[in-house]
């Protein structure tokens, strides 16, 4: 019925769209509480406090794209939040938990993912990036490499400028013992795509 209203199937109307929408999130449908959410938040009427409490209603209800929402406001500290690089990094990784299978890569939170698990790599780690183990950098390379070549990321080149930097980064020593690459370039891992080695022995 609220698309209807919507659409304008039958009269565009978007207050009887908003309590249409507000009547089914009260019942527990997520999808109505996470589109209830988006409208709030692209009406930017100063609704903040709406916009969190549906958004976090549908987020709980294992809403996909409320999580990725509320990943986005951690990271950016929008919407009255303030920044948190592990709450980001917790609702980005639900959303695609919590997407349906050939659900296309949400180019918003696969950045907001790889950034977040490249800072907290910074931050927990004292700069150390290779950590056997524990470093960020295969993940944060996969995810931002799932937005290279996106026609829909206005900023791709911000997305292989930092694959670059990143990459340039762990290939300059050994993930295992450190040695400098040197003039000899360092083997790359075929598997995580994101460690280089001196050899088999430190693979």
């Amino acid at each position: 019925m609220a698309l209807t209203y919507k659409e304008g199937t039958l009269e565009r109307d978007e207050s009887k769209y908003i309590q249409c929408l507000k009547e089914a999130a009260i019942i527990g449908r997520p999808d109505a509480q996470e589109e209830l959410a988006t409208a709030y938040n692209v009406r930017r009427n100063n609704e903040q406090e709406q916009i969190l409490h549906y958004a976090t209603l549908a987020a709980s209800h294992g809403n996909s794209r409320a999580c990725g929402m509320l990943g986005h406001f951690f990271m950016r500290a929008e919407c009255g939040l303030t920044e948190s690089l592990i709450l980001g990094k917790h609702y980005s990784e639900m959303y695609f938990e919590d997407a349906e299978e050939g659900d296309p890569c949400n180019p918003v939170s696969a950045c907001n993912l790889s950034l977040a698990l490249y800072r907290l790599g910074l931050d927990l780690f004292e700069r150390i990036m290779d950590i056997p183990g524990h470093s960020p950098i295969p993940k944060s390379l996969f995810w931002r490499r799932a937005l290279k070549g996106d026609p829909t990321v206005e900023t791709n080149d911000l997305v292989i400028k930092f694959i670059s930097m990143v990459e340039n980064e762990a290939k300059s020593h050994c993930t295992n013992c450190r040695k400098e690459a040197g003039s000899s370039p360092l083997k790359r891992c075929i598997r995580c795509l994101g460690a280089w080695y001196c050899g088999k022995e430190c693979r």
